[in-house]
């Protein structure tokens, strides 16, 4: 039997002020690229491409997305609204749709219906940061079953990883560390419409490449049979294709127990003493977001203590940013940041005019290069107690 691979090949034929010197800032734990997106994955809606598509791909150098490609020999496609042949939006050789977002999507298959044949299709993209150890992403994308496909299935998956998936074959991708998206049944009520898969991921470190497909083999994927499906190609009448479109990748709360060593002094509430800077190395926020995490708490009670055993001090916040976005987003984002920080002491019984918070943006970084250890070490909280 050939290859689905080979078998794709012949078919695919068819057509805040200070009242003193010292200030503050909040949180600036995440950097940001620009004033509405924190996404990791470039090209997340498949807008851009070197050459607008005009049909399916039939080698995977065909795929010509930017910043994406086919993790293995199969071959993922591109849709787009610039194409004036069978790769258009809405219209299309795998069915009808508009995009989810924007003018363009992917397509994989999932799944194909042949005995000992487990042909699949994975995209990938090599995301702009390396993940943190122990920071928690939200992962997600929308798919959509292809109005043309014969057969929905259960499931699909992303996975991270620390280096390039580059398989020498076509066939599944079987790997027990993928994120799983399996649904009760093969068939819902939302087969057919923008689904959306969505994971918080805790990294392990230095994962950089997303993988997005189906990692099971085909005994463990449940499919169904829709009848009267107008499969206009083989594949397409024997397989389950599926459009992928709003890939993100974005912090949800980063861990800085390592990112900060040998800046400042850390906060001993034993050993501290006026007139220093102490670095909180905890305090996170929900990503593009002035909400706290709960590790933040831990080290703002401390605050709270040592205001409380010294009832004639008050203390004065400085958080910052790192170099990237622009000056006004990060100065104005710090500035929101550092009220929300401010007023979990007073609601925690602090009075406000011992509380000094002041944003300062990126303006003053203590490492000043371009490297992702510098902008670690930038994106950081200092306190400063006074009487």
């Amino acid at each position: 039997m050939k290859s689905c691979k080979l078998s794709r090949l012949q078919l695919r034929t068819s057509s805040i002020q200070p009242r003193s010197p010292f200030y503050f800032v909040t949180v600036i734990v995440f950097y940001s690229t620009s004033c509405f997106s924190q996404n990791l994955v470039r090209n997340g809606s498949f807008e851009e491409f070197k050459v607008c598509p005009g049909s399916f791909s039939q080698q995977s150098p065909e795929f010509r997305a930017l910043h994406w490609r086919s993790a293995n020999t199969g071959t993922p496609d591109q849709f787009h609204e610039c194409s004036t042949g069978e790769a258009d939006v809405p219209s299309n050789w795998a069915g009808i749709s508009e995009a989810y977002a924007g003018a363009g999507y992917a397509g994989i298959y999932l799944w194909i219906d042949r005995a000992g044949n487990h042909y699949r299709e994975y995209l990938e993209t090599e995301l702009t940061e390396t993940l943190i150890k122990d920071s928690v992403y939200v992962i997600e994308f929308n798919f959509k079953l292809s109005s043309y496909s014969r057969y929905s299935i259960d499931r699909i998956g992303a996975m991270v990883c620390d280096s390039l998936v580059s398989l020498k074959h076509d066939q599944a991708f079987l790997d027990s560390t993928q994120l799983q998206h399996i649904l009760d049944s093969a068939l819902t009520q939302q087969t057919g419409l923008w689904e959306h898969a969505r994971w918080n991921y805790k990294a392990k470190g230095n994962e950089r490449f997303l993988v997005i497909g189906n990692f099971h083999n085909n005994d463990s994927t449940k499919r169904y049979k829709i009848q009267f499906r107008p499969a206009q190609q083989e594949m397409l009448a024997m397989g389950s294709y599926y459009y992928i479109d709003n890939v993100r990748v974005t912090p949800k709360w980063r861990h800085l127990q390592d990112s900060l060593i040998n800046t400042e002094n850390d906060l001993i509430p034993e050993a501290v003493v006026l007139s220093k800077d102490y670095v909180l190395r905890n305090i996170q926020f929900e990503f593009d977001s002035y909400k706290l995490v709960p590790p933040s708490f831990e080290e703002l009670d401390c605050v709270i203590d040592i205001l409380l055993k010294n009832p004639t001090w008050r203390v004065y916040f400085s958080g910052h940013t790192d170099d990237r976005g622009s000056e006004s987003y990060n100065l104005r984002l710090s500035q929101s940041r550092a009220k929300t920080v401010a007023s979990y002491l007073i609601n925690q019984g602090i009075e406000k005019e011992r509380i000094v918070a002041r944003g300062f943006g990126k303006a003053k970084p203590l490492k000043n290069e371009p490297s992702e250890e510098a902008r670690r070490m930038n994106r950081r909280v200092e306190c400063r107690f006074e009487e």
